[in-house]
């Protein structure tokens, strides 16, 4: 997207908006919303291109207030300006029917007058003509299958008090699988902002690699406490840890992190990690016109330094926002590398495990922190240094206390870019810089 066209998305937010708010009367508030993207999707499957799809689109949220009480509506933007000004319009009349029904809000957050802002990233993707030869012709002599998209999202925040807060940013991922011939598959992904070819292929040659082992006998191996390497990709599931950032959370003792905020435990000293919007993600600003700093660190050598606390929440309590978003989650994570070099991962795991990918986590004691799930796709049984098979899947259900606490050995010395791949209804932002982590005595129990 040029730069002239997200000038013209702006001007016409700003032109909507205006019309809006002189409608409303003097104890009536209303702050908008924008979801906006121009993607492109690109499906494959047996190494071959099977269809590409273009979505450009854009929905506005209002969160309208008559006194006390507030409703909130979504529609999609057609993209003209007057045709979206009347169907907003009607919509405020339906919102001003039915907050007469509703109750008034205990803590209803106004929006406020404050400073605007405006945040361009820019990327540089892979040139469209040339594509289906990058991403393919290193793999034509293997099954791969995946999904690459790619472009420029869009979000903004406008309110009745003269805010005005815009973000966008360019961004891709090929998310993609290699297939054995008995359909044993090695998961991989690579994202950023600014394609680089080599970077591709060494991402590429890293899942060839491990392809070659998957095809060997897999190891079932007896439940119990293995030593363990876990990839970027699995540290990055393991990040539904920090849910209990949330200082509402902790306040209603729903937190997985209640006993580390409660002094009762500490995870290890090696760990740290921030909330660091420098890296152009997702934007800082949240849905009540806040802005979130820069930077916040949040866990430091394994102390917790900081909740997350919108104003929602600093209301309800009486205690200061930090800028969080509704839901209070992190937006922008990253988790600081260690000294760990990728060269030197499978002789310090030495005998045990290299685990790539983890799927199906969940809570099995939300109180305690303790996290149930499976292993999948790429898993490997190391023996002195190498890689002698892959495992039969095993589930496993152990505690954050352990893993990211007392048995956590190594951290990492990179940190990559997992990002969030969800594209139901529009596609998502954000995502989680992590590294690989090693740690002992993890607990498997099928």
């Amino acid at each position: 997207m040029k730069m002239d066209r997200r000038q013209q998305q702006k001007q016409d937010l700003k032109a909507l908006s205006q019309s809006l708010f002189q409608t409303l009367d003097t104890d009536e508030h209303l702050t908008l919303a924008y979801s906006g993207e121009e993607s492109l999707f690109i499906r494959v499957n047996k190494t071959t291109i099977r269809q590409i799809s273009e979505v450009t689109q854009a929905n506005l949220s209002l969160d309208f207030i008559s006194g006390r009480h507030h409703t909130e509506c979504t529609f999609s933007l057609s993209g003209d300006v007057v045709q979206d000004t009347k169907q907003a319009l009607k919509i405020i009349e339906q919102c001003r029917l039915e907050c007469k029904s509703l109750p008034e809000d205990p803590f209803l957050v106004l929006p406020e007058a404050g400073e605007s802002s405006e945040e361009d990233h820019f990327g540089a993707f892979a040139p469209l003509e040339k594509l289906a030869d990058i991403l393919l012709k290193p793999a034509a002599s293997l099954d791969l299958a995946g999904l690459y998209a790619a472009g420029t999202l869009m979000r903004a925040s406008i309110n009745s008090k003269g805010q005005f807060h815009w973000f966008s940013t360019d961004n891709f991922y090929f998310d993609y699988s290699l297939y054995t011939l008995s359909q044993k598959a090695i998961k991989s992904i690579y994202a950023g902002n600014e394609w680089k070819d080599e970077d591709y292929w060494k991402n590429l040659e890293q899942a060839k690699n491990q392809l070659k082992a998957l095809d060997k006998t897999s190891k079932k191996l007896s439940p119990g406490k293995y030593r363990v390497y876990f990839a970027p990709a699995a540290v990055a599931e393991f990040s539904m840890a920090w849910s209990g950032l949330s200082e509402k959370a902790l306040k209603e003792g729903r937190s997985p992190l209640k006993q580390l905020a409660e002094g009762e435990t500490k995870l290890s000293p090696l760990l740290s990690l921030e909330e660091d919007f420098n890296q152009g993600l997702v934007p800082r600003f949240n849905e009540f016109g806040e802005v979130s700093p820069l930077k916040i660190s949040l866990i430091t050598q394994g102390k917790l330094m900081s909740t997350l606390v919108n104003r929602r929440t600093a209301q309800e309590y009486g205690i200061v926002s930090n800028g969080a978003n509704g839901g209070e989650g992190t937006r922008s994570p990253r988790m600081l590398p260690g000294h760990l070099n990728e060269s030197m991962i499978l002789s310090s795991i030495g005998t045990g495990l290299y685990v790539s990918n983890l799927h199906y986590l969940n809570w099995s004691d939300l109180q305690q922190g303790r996290i149930t799930g499976m292993t999948r796709y790429g898993c490997f049984w190391v023996e002195n240094g190498e890689i002698v098979s892959p495992i039969q899947d095993m589930r496993f259900d152990e505690t954050l206390y352990s893993f990211f606490g007392s048995n956590l050995e190594a951290i990492g010395d990179t940190v990559q870019l997992i990002p969030h791949t969800w594209s139901y209804w529009e596609r998502s932002l954000g995502g989680n810089y992590v590294p690989g982590i090693l740690v002992n005595d993890f607990s498997f129990t099928l």
